[in-house]
């Protein structure tokens, strides 16, 4: 990618000189300011919030983080972050996370710190992990102050340390702590220990045990199957909606389950898919933030239906069943789900440490912070409720490029699918580079995984639209 077109459309119409800076891929603001060679207060960040009506942008430097509550004084009316689903279709050319500070360009209302303007030179993202812009303070104004829907303001952000914080649960308190400060203010925060204290989990839906019961049976019973689909018609119309998909390339008319089971999916596909959405129903998980419910569903969908197209290159003595790959990639984050879950006050501290340091895993986050991370949540529950054991693993071992034991298969087409998804922005990966042991092993080549990776990308409106109503 480059410069976001709108952007660039609105620079070149302003007629104000920059530069474009390309860079090593970077993860957040901060560490486009180190890639850059600048101080972070130079660079402007951009955090897009909404009062219910509408979107609007702040712009801060990019060693602050905004304060909701004093934002919401400054324009007199309360605000909450948006998620990035939200924000696909505003900013259709750039990535929600690495956003332009230029909402006006995107017809977007805009705050914008004081600070700026006594800056001899400036910098901002331009849309993507690759680009920074600059611009000298002369055209700075002139791109600023010429705009309409622009406000001046400043206090309404704060700096941020650099090491590992987050506000208490449920605070304002403009003081960060660290993660040990965190765990030392919760009693019990250890989730492992609290988990096992509720003496059971929650149950398996009764859909996911019907589908369950028919696989155990090991015969393909494809009436059976489209009668217990077809009792829900939310879980059928996310079954239609996938066949329907453009990378199975079916020209005909999919309007039943069974035409789906029949003629474009296959019976395993459809199980699989019908016991990972419906295994998802129990848990009301709060929907904003990196992990929440809404950053799941797109990432689960579009992990799973990569891990689905991979599955089909490795050697046939090793290639898993289609629609298990897909079933490992659409559950390997459930982890998460359980934790906000059970565990809402200690989920949005999550959400929290883990949108302000972008740069360290979420796992190694986790860990720090709840003393167990989602993959040990995760699998924990998936033997409680007796799902397949190649499940179990892919989930407990997605982030683990050194596992070779049983099912190895499954958990490493997740962590190639998952690094290949975040070189698109998508997921949490901890990087975007490919093991080498783990292709070896697959026998594919770093080319097939870009080929079908961009297959998917094509197919993203019908996975965006899964993902949405998934989430509602």
């Amino acid at each position: 990618m480059s410069v976001a077109a709108t952007i660039v459309k609105m620079l070149d119409s302003s007629r104000v000189t920059y530069d474009v800076l390309e860079l090593k891929p970077f993860t957040s603001p901060r560490e486009a300011a180190v890639a850059a060679g600048i101080a972070p207060a130079s660079l402007m960040k951009a955090v897009v919030v909404h009062d219910g009506a509408g979107f609007i942008m702040a712009i801060m430097p990019a060693n602050h983080e905004l304060d909701l509550q004093v934002f919401g004084e400054l324009i007199n009316r309360p605000v909450e972050h948006a998620s990035e689903l939200t924000l696909q279709k505003s900013f259709h050319d750039c990535s929600p996370k690495y956003l332009p500070p230029l909402g006006m360009a995107y017809g977007i209302a805009t705050v914008v710190h004081n600070g700026f303007s006594t800056l001899d030179t400036v910098y901002f993202l331009g849309g993507d992990r690759r680009t920074v812009v600059r611009i000298d303070r002369r055209n700075f104004q002139r791109l600023f102050k010429k705009q309409g829907g622009v406000i001046f303001a400043d206090r309404y952000s704060r700096p941020v340390s650099g090491k590992l914080a987050v506000s208490a649960p449920g605070a304002r308190a403009p003081a960060s702590l660290s993660i040990s400060d965190a765990r030392r203010g919760s009693s019990q925060l250890n989730i492992k220990e609290r988990i096992r204290s509720l003496g059971k989990l929650p149950a398996m839906p009764e859909m996911a045990q019907r589908i369950l019961a028919l696989r155990a049976a090991n015969e393909p019973e494809l009436k059976k199957l489209a009668d217990i689909v077809e009792v829900d018609p939310s879980l059928a119309a996310q079954v239609m909606r996938y066949a329907r998909s453009p990378f199975f390339g079916y020209r005909g008319a999919v309007d039943s389950v069974r035409v789906a089971m029949s003629r474009v999916l296959g019976y395993d596909m459809v199980m699989n898919l019908a016991l990972g959405l419906a295994t998802a129903r129990p848990f009301r998980t709060p929907k904003t933030g990196p992990l929440g419910l809404d950053a799941f569903w797109r990432h689960a969908v579009y992990s799973a239906a990569l891990a689905q197209a991979l599955s089909g290159m490795v050697p046939p003595e090793i290639r898993p069943p289609s629609g298990m790959a897909y079933l490992a990639g659409l559950s390997h984050n459930f982890g998460h789900l359980l934790v906000g879950h059970l565990f809402k006050e200690e989920f949005v501290m999550l959400n929290k440490l883990v949108e302000e340091h972008p740069e360290r895993s979420v796992t190694s986050i986790e860990l720090a912070a709840l003393g167990i991370d989602h993959t040990e949540v995760g699998s924990m529950l998936m033997e409680y409720w007796k799902l397949p054991e190649e499940i179990v693993v892919a989930i407990r071992e997605h982030h683990n490029e050194n596992y070779h034991g049983p099912h190895a298969v499954y958990a490493q087409l997740v962590l190639i699918a998952d690094r290949m998804l975040k070189r698109h922005d998508l997921g949490d990966a901890s990087s975007t580079q490919l093991p080498g042991g783990i292709l070896g092993f697959l026998e594919v080549s770093e080319y097939q995984l870009e080929a079908a990776t961009k297959r998917i990308m094509e197919g993203h409106e019908g996975l965006e639209m899964m993902a949405q109503q998934l989430a509602a």
